[in-house]
């Protein structure tokens, strides 16, 4: 998306030939949705610009750009080498808490840029300017000044805008990263918002109740497991579960996080200690997926009344046959629970996203899709084998195996730029086109389910290679053939 002249999409046409023209002059993709009342403010805003700026014509905005993957927009942007100046624009009268909220966002996001921001809000009824200080408060804003500002010598961005901002910057781990959460060093998505949103609705109206959320891995779920539970315990105590052996990444949050108390789903079944969580208000579980059925069948019989909201690992890719789920299956018929899905993914890119999903369950029909970034070579015995990983890991790819003993739930967190793996013989692809295994690995849990996991630790290059296996490599070469369009 390209920015735009702000005066040529203010002049007077019908609102079908605005979008036409927007869409034309951004190259956006889509007919952008105009509203009457953001085109009359941007109309009011242009006037006033235009008594300080003879050059109205050449003062470029990025117009309502939202952050791939986030929901989050901006209004107006002037993106120079050594500046921002954002604009949010308003039609009615809106208090300074809400703008301030908004402009403190929106530099948070900003940031990333590295460069000096100006932030305004333009409210047209009131024909009034505010801009944000560098201490966080609200103050009336000079046109002027606003204009000097705009005219600054300093050559214009002219790239694409969406080069500029990667939104996995935006989304952080509690776990990995509990300094930047205590300090709220970040912000949910849309989709991340309107789920909270229901979930504490329903919970503060009926104090009860089952909730469950799920999704790829990336998609932010322990984030948003995170902020649920900081919220819940403002005034009140609640437990939060871990499944699985994470070595205890949480032990900085368990320190700080006062009214949270942490346990391990092995504590469930301490027969010595039998589980009460009559003191707590709520109960959530990270990484439900990872809880055995006995183990939750303890956490429901001690559960009274309070609400349970589980986070879970979507692994519908997975051939039902490598892995047990027996637990998801008691969760989906918990009593009148509320059930969503988390589809924006934002740590893992989506090329290695259509990969990993087509490698585990073939896609009936063929994709169109282009893999720059994923390598699968072959190796016919275990010295070829070395030699290319010797080769991988000079280029700076780990090398991580599925048959290492390992936990599935420290996948989520050991995250990597570059990554591979192998796969000998005891893969093969069944009848319906699950990716199988023949083999358990030395931790008992299925080779196909750690696979899973351990593909998704990567952030943006894949390199398999393919060991004494030619119909596993002929069929994954074949997903590979893809030709740039």
């Amino acid at each position: 998306m390209k920015s735009i002249s702000i005066y040529t999409i203010t002049r007077n046409q019908t609102l079908d030939n605005l979008q036409r023209l927007e869409r034309q002059l951004s190259g956006r993709g889509y007919f952008l949705r105009m509203r009457e009342w953001e085109m009359e403010s941007m109309k009011a805003l242009t006037e006033h610009l235009e008594v300080h700026i003879p050059q109205i014509c050449s003062l470029r905005f990025f117009y309502s750009f939202q952050i791939p993957k986030l929901g989050k927009e901006f209004d107006l942007l002037q993106i120079k080498k050594d500046q921002i100046v954002n604009i949010e624009l308003k039609s009615g009268v809106v208090s300074d808490e809400a703008i301030c909220k908004q402009l403190l966002q929106n530099r948070y996001y900003l940031s990333v840029l590295g460069k000096p921001l100006h932030s305004y809000t333009y409210i047209s009824n009131q024909n009034r300017l505010v801009k944000l200080t560098k201490h966080d408060h609200i103050i009336e804003a000079d046109w002027e000044h606003l204009c000097t500002i705009l005219q600054k010598e300093s050559p214009d961005y002219e790239g694409d805008i969406e080069d500029l901002f990667q939104a996995e910057l935006y989304l952080i781990s509690p776990l990995t990263e509990p300094a930047r959460f205590l300090r709220k060093e970040y912000f949910l998505t849309s989709q991340q918002r309107d789920i909270e949103r229901q979930i504490l609705k329903k919970i503060r109206t009926e104090h009860t109740g089952y909730y469950w959320f799920n999704g790829l891995p990336g998609t932010g779920k322990t984030l948003l497991l995170y902020d649920i539970a900081m919220k819940l315990s403002v005034r009140q105590r609640i437990c939060m579960i871990h499944c699985g052996e994470a070595a205890r990444d949480w032990e900085i949050l368990h320190e700080r996080l006062q009214r949270i108390d942490f346990l391990t789903d092995k504590e469930l079944a301490n027969e010595r200690e039998p589980v009460s969580f009559d003191s707590y208000s709520a109960i959530l579980v990270d990484e439900a997926h990872l809880l055995s059925a006995p183990k939750l069948d303890i956490l429901l019989n001690a559960v009274n009344h309070q609400p349970v909201i589980f986070s879970s690992d979507s692994e519908d890719m997975i051939s039902p046959e490598e892995m047990d789920q027996t637990t998801i299956q008691k969760i989906e018929r918990l009593p009148q629970i509320l059930t969503f899905h988390l589809t924006n993914r934002i740590r893992t890119n989506a090329e290695l996203s259509s990969f990993i999903q087509n490698m585990l369950h073939l896609p009936r029909k063929k994709s169109s899709r282009y893999y720059p970034h994923i390598e699968v070579v072959c190796a016919n015995n275990e010295s070829e084998t070395q030699n290319l990983l010797d080769g991988y890991i000079h280029q700076g790819y780990q090398y991580r195996q599925t048959s290492t003993p390992a936990d599935l739930n420290t996948a989520a967190v050991r995250v990597t730029d570059r990554l591979v793996t192998v796969l000998d013989e005891r893969y093969y692809y069944d009848t319906e086109g699950y990716l199988r295994s023949s083999l358990r690995n030395n931790s008992g849990s299925s080779d196909v389910r750690t696979l899973f996991h351990l593909l998704n630790q990567t952030k943006e290059n894949l390199s398999l290679i393919i060991e004494k296996n030619e119909s596993v490599y002929e069929i994954l070469l074949e997903i590979l053939q893809m030709h740039r369009k």
